[in-house]
């Protein structure tokens, strides 16, 4: 008996170290340098439940609060971010760290109201940056396109500093949307025309050549056997369809054309903005 009470003292003894490691792995210290590794292995929603886990044995840790809202955004969950950063700064002046969070949340989710909340509040952001921000907001908005009054942009771009979000801005202002109806009016006088004006050569071309084709064609028919004409009909017929297809893919080309300026600028300008 003496000697198995001895063995199993000598056996809790040898194994309280290995439980106090294993308890030392989830204390303070051992989490937030986890959470970091998570986050240096781009890990972020497994870095996000780490985070949790330093703030609920340090709810006051500032650091910990940022990378929390950081590794949700990257992980693919704004809303959650967004909605610790409102609980931790709901009104009144914002440190840089946590509104740079803020500026790329907003514009992530496209909330421009949210945005110029988090500009206004901002502190400790250079004045350049705050340009580059807003000047790359108001690409994102497509407000290039009717050239909408902003009259603080004439100071935005004299004090933005990012030359790529410039060399943008001054594109923009050179490309012109392309109206519909004119496409349209252009294709009722030449088939085509209306898509050629729309930049797209090759189908506007296409559309030339089939409307054209079929009308010779069908003229054939009939000059050859007159209005009875199997041939003039079929062929006329299908030159009619074409004809009436190339108003609709005028309209559409039109469209297109302007959906892709848009879309390439505004997804330019959102690459440059979250690689701030």
């Amino acid at each position: 008996m003496i000697r198995y009470a001895k063995y199993l003292i000598s056996t809790i003894l040898l194994a309280l170290p290995f439980t106090t490691d294993a308890q030392d792995l989830f204390d303070l210290k051992h989490s937030r340098e986890f959470a970091g590794y998570m986050m240096r292995s781009n890990n972020f929603a497994l870095a996000a439940g780490e985070w949790e886990r330093v703030l609920f044995l340090s709810p006051g840790d500032t650091a910990a609060r940022l990378n929390l809202i950081k590794a949700y955004r990257l992980s693919g969950n704004p809303d959650e971010a967004w909605q610790r950063l409102v609980q931790w700064h709901p009104q009144g002046p914002i440190s840089a760290g946590f509104a740079l969070e803020g500026i790329h949340l907003s514009l992530q989710q496209n909330d421009f109201n949210g945005f110029e909340d988090i500009l206004g509040r901002s502190v400790g952001i250079s004045p350049g940056r705050l340009s580059d921000y807003r000047l790359g907001a108001w690409l994102m908005q497509d407000k290039w396109i009717t050239r909408q009054a902003y009259p603080a942009l004439p100071s935005i771009v004299a004090t933005a500093k990012d030359s790529s979000l410039l060399d943008l801005y001054h594109r923009s202002l050179l490309v012109s949307q392309k109206n519909p109806a004119t496409a349209v009016a252009l294709s009722i006088l030449i088939p085509g025309l209306g898509k050629i004006y729309s930049r797209d050569w090759k189908d506007g071309l296409m559309t030339l050549l089939f409307v054209a084709t079929n009308v010779w064609q069908s003229y054939r028919g009939f000059s050859k056997n007159g209005p009875g004409s199997v041939t003039g009909w079929v062929f006329g017929t299908l030159a009619v369809g074409f004809y009436t297809a190339n108003l609709f893919g005028s309209w559409k080309s039109a469209k297109d054309y302007n959906a892709h300026q848009t879309d390439r600028i505004k997804h330019e300008a959102e690459g440059l903005l979250f690689s701030h």
